[in-house]
């Protein structure tokens, strides 16, 4: 079979629509895209709002915040004195938008530090006392994140009947000052990332709105509400919902106006990212494209009709082919592969080698199944030399469940029972330790290890825990078996060395060490329905009276010389 390829055929047909006006061929063409070119249109639309989303988050964070936890920093460092802790705050002025800072005692007879940008308060037209109380943060505001640990910020606002918006950004000391606990605030202007949004590119086709919880629009002194658009009532409803989920949607305004519009949502504001343009403006390139190539559909549609369609046909329905069976398996589904094409040339071949993509990816979708979440995570860091052997050091909570009277209960049913059984209870506790962010390391017989890691492991690992043991008894009662299945539970907290164990050829990602060993000590002291917990978890929960948790008797394990004290955590309140 004489094998003509895709530049030859293109060649040829080039050739002859050079000679003949085949304005049909290209509107067959046209047609085929003109659904992919409206889908440019919403692409844009999200792709902005997303991006401005993100640009408001990077503000936050790296702009604004990142110094102002340095200072914090400084403050809390008690090698440095009252005037260089003066000089570091007022350093905070150096930085763009910061226009006041203000340090707070928990104290209500000494007054709060506050230093502004004097260019700001010359600004502002105001006197020096009005100034000075626009420019300091309310006590309302202040008070209640005394020795909260939680960073906050408030809702973009007005600052009194100023041109200028601000927002507030409250850090508390995790050091108390001279015996008092200390709050470091800073007041935030607005103004540039203003000038950002109505500046945008965008805006010169379509329009870009910032969008309040209430539907109210940002920097607007009018407070212009815009929820008689149904697309800003709907990304309103989804923000109040606490959703972050990336919309596009069609919709008519009430006077009848057919719109494209998109919205998202920034991380660290209590607002949506609006962008729209009217859906004449997204689709006037189609409608131009569409009403000159109605000229060449006139001229050419008597000569070269037949060849046309045949061009248009044999290009396009391949590469469509292709193209849906990647959107399929862009999907996660792995079944489909693209039917054989046999048209010869390099399509044909694009078509193979989609297929043997999709086996390739097939086959790695189920490997991973077998691998824990920071086996993959390490696969993704790693350069082109691979994993190599070796472990570093990190700070984690090792979880271990052992499924008390396996054994005896092996020897009394059939393996396939057995099977169907640590299947059922290990699937419900794989899936709690997924709640909770923990990632299972390994299965081992009827146990299983894993690994939580992060500010909250250990009080995620205790809440997985108190939750399985619940599970494993909901599944005993519904069970037409009459199982009587419990676990014993162990929970430990400190460094751990998580790296490649084995050999270049067939390593195991995992965790080893002492503390590794002692969970497992700890899981093997657990009774039925029992969670054992070490004194180095019980040291870092962040609030114990969220918990039923009861001391028990010092035990001896091996490798330690002396006794160990232990915690049992029966409940956790929701």
């Amino acid at each position: 079979m004489i094998k003509f390829s895709l530049r030859k055929k293109l060649l040829f047909y080039s050739v002859i629509l050079a000679i003949i006006p085949l304005g049909i061929a290209s509107y067959y063409m046209i047609q085929i895209t003109q659904d992919e070119l409206k889908s440019v249109a919403n692409d844009e639309l999200s792709v902005t709002a997303s991006g401005l989303a993100n640009e408001l988050d990077d503000l936050y964070r790296d702009t604004w915040l990142a110094p102002l936890l340095l200072i914090k920093n400084g403050l809390e460092n008690d090698d440095l004195g009252i005037n260089e802790k003066v000089s570091l705050l007022k350093s905070a002025l150096d930085v763009a938008d910061i226009i006041s800072v203000q340090f707070n005692l928990d104290n209500q007879n000494l007054p709060p530090f506050v230093i502004s940008k004097e260019e700001v308060t010359e600004n502002l037209g105001l006197n020096n006392d009005e100034s000075k109380s626009l420019l300091r943060i309310a006590d309302s505001v202040i008070v209640p994140a005394f020795g909260s640990g939680n960073i906050s910020n408030s809702q973009i606002k007005q600052l009194g009947n100023t041109h200028l918006w601000v927002i507030d950004i409250i850090i508390p000391l995790n050091k108390k000052v001279r015996g008092f606990d200390a709050v470091l605030s800073s007041r935030i202007n607005l103004e540039r990332l203003k000038n950002r949004i109505s500046n945008h590119p965008f805006n010169s086709t379509g329009e870009i709105n910032l969008v309040f919880n209430n539907g109210n629009r940002v920097f607007d002194i009018e407070k212009t509400n815009l929820l008689d658009r149904a697309l800003v009532a709907n990304a309103v409803d989804i923000l109040n919902q606490g959703n972050r989920t990336i919309g596009v949607k069609p919709y008519t305004r009430n006077n009848g106006t057919e719109m494209l519009g998109a919205f998202a949502f920034p991380q660290n504001f209590q607002l949506t990212v609006v962008t729209e343009r009217t859906a004449e403006d997204a689709y006037l390139a189609i409608s131009k494209m569409l009403n000159t190539l109605s000229i060449w559909i006139i001229l050419g549609m008597l000569i070269a009709g037949i060849g046309g369609f045949f061009f248009s046909g044999g290009i396009s329905k391949p590469i469509l082919e292709v193209g849906r069976v990647a959107q399929i398996v862009g999907k996660g589904d792995f079944s489909k592969m693209v039917p054989k094409l046999k048209s010869g040339d390099e399509i044909e071949e694009l078509g193979n080698r989609m297929n043997e993509m999709i086996v390739g990816l097939r086959e790695r979708f189920e490997l991973q199944k077998f691998v824990s979440g920071n086996t993959i995570d390490a696969i993704k860091k790693a350069d082109v030399d691979g994993i190599k052997l070796g472990g570093t050091r990190e700070t984690a909570t090792v979880f271990f469940s052992d499924i008390r009277g396996f054994t005896a209960f092996s020897e009394k049913v059939e393996p396939e029972i057995v099977i169907e059984m640590l299947n059922m209870y290990l699937r419900a506790q794989a899936s709690l330790v997924k709640k909770y962010g923990g990632d299972i390391d390994k299965y081992v017989g009827d146990e299983l290890v894993a690994v939580f890691k992060g500010e909250e492991m250990v009080d995620n690992a205790m809440k997985c825990a108190v939750e399985i043991h619940r599970k494993i008894a909901e599944l005993n009662d519904a069970g037409e078996m009459n199982w009587d299945i419990a676990v014993g539970i162990g929970i430990n907290s400190g460094d751990v060395i998580m790296g490649a164990m084995g050999s270049e050829e067939r390593m195991d990602y995992t965790v080893l060490g002492d503390n590794v060993n002692l969970g497992a000590r700890l899981c093997s002291a657990a009774g039925k329905n029992q969670t054992i917990i070490s004194e180095a978890s019980y040291s870092f929960i962040s609030d114990k009276s969220n918990y039923t948790i009861g001391e028990l008797e010092p035990i001896k394990v091996k490798g330690k010389s002396k006794p160990l004290t232990i915690y049992e955590v029966t409940d956790f309140i929701s």
